[in-house]
């Protein structure tokens, strides 16, 4: 069966819990239908994400079989008879729309956000951008002078955070895992990097850096191999935000482990921040001025067909990639 566009409709399944061979993509006439107050987009493309890795894997539950992904960018193509305010051709971005591997997705009116035609794909791409925008207006009054550690800071997120911070007057230190990935985080700003190698080692250099004060915040996405240390790394009054576990499941931490130094452990999702669609908005409208004053450069990341989306998986795993992957349909 064919799309309104005259194409075959396509998307990528997951069938079972495990690892990237369990997503396969499948050609079929279950094409998306939409509500009153949703439009049919042409996927431009779809991010790949580590949600879409716990999702897979088992750690985070999702009713099987389901199509991964809730992001990508696109044009309108269809609009419910309820979807005011957008026009076919439009090109609009989406985070928290599950089902984005795939040709076309249904994407309600109030998850819709308008991005310019001229950005690229990786930077309509929303989602990294807007973890970025809430991560540092949600947990620390960031002024200058403030002492940030950003983990992974080759990453996606971490490439943002550090030019965020910096915007801010902070002075940033980055871990990341080898020497390539250090020079991007210093043409990312930041003031000074660690490379943990393998090992994830950094506290004893980061104190020495900060002349044994330690940081006011820092921002951890790795988990399991970094936490405890991250904890260690504040100085009084400190604050961590837990942003992710790519190195495993994230240690239990106990009050004891914070109190001495009244320190600070946080977390919080994107989504709950953006749930609100002004709130969407208006968070989505200081990413995109950042990307057209020029101050946040978002690095071109690496194309995926479809097809090739455990390629993708595997290779966000493997922590080779630096900046977004993404999937062109």
């Amino acid at each position: 069966m064919k799309t309104p566009n005259g194409t075959p409709f396509r998307r990528v399944l997951v069938r079972a819990i495990g690892g990237p061979e369990q997503l396969t993509l499948e050609t079929t006439d279950d094409t998306p239908r939409i509500r009153r107050d949703q439009l049919l987009v042409d996927v431009e493309a779809c991010g790949v994400n580590y949600l879409d890795v716990y999702q897979r894997s088992g750690t985070h539950k999702v009713p099987l079989p389901y199509t991964p992904g809730f992001e990508g960018v696109g044009r309108i193509c269809e609009a419910g008879e309820a979807a005011s305010g957008f026009r076919i051709g439009q090109r609009i971005a989406w985070i928290n729309v599950l089902g984005s591997y795939a040709s076309q997705v249904a994407v309600p009116t109030d998850r819709a956000i308008p991005v310019p035609d001229q950005f690229t794909a990786t930077q309509a791409l929303m989602f990294q951008g807007l973890t970025a925008q809430f991560l540092v207006t949600e947990y620390h009054d960031i002024r200058p002078g403030d002492r940030v550690l950003v983990h992974s800071a080759a990453g996606g997120v971490g490439r943002l955070l550090v030019q965020w911070c910096k915007r801010l007057g902070a002075w940033v230190v980055g871990t990341t895992s080898s020497d390539a990935k250090a020079a991007t985080v210093r043409t990312a700003g930041a003031d000074a990097v660690i490379n943990y190698g393998a090992s994830y080692e950094f506290l004893g250099e980061l104190k020495s850096l900060t002349g044994g004060k330690g940081v006011d915040l820092a921002f951890d996405g790795i988990g399991a191999a970094t936490l405890e240390s991250t904890l260690q790394a504040l100085a009084r009054g400190g604050t961590a935000v837990s942003i992710g576990s790519t190195s495993g499941p994230r240690p239990a931490i106990r009050p004891e482990q914070l109190i001495p130094q009244c320190i600070r452990l946080a977390g919080g999702s994107v989504f709950s921040y953006t749930a609100d669609p002004a709130e969407l908005q208006r968070r989505a409208g200081a990413v995109i001025e950042g990307i057209r004053a020029g101050w946040l450069r978002v690095h071109e990341g690496k194309a995926y067909s479809l097809e090739s989306a455990a390629e993708a998986h595997r290779d966000l795993e493997s922590r080779a990639t630096q900046g977004k992957l993404y999937l062109v349909p």
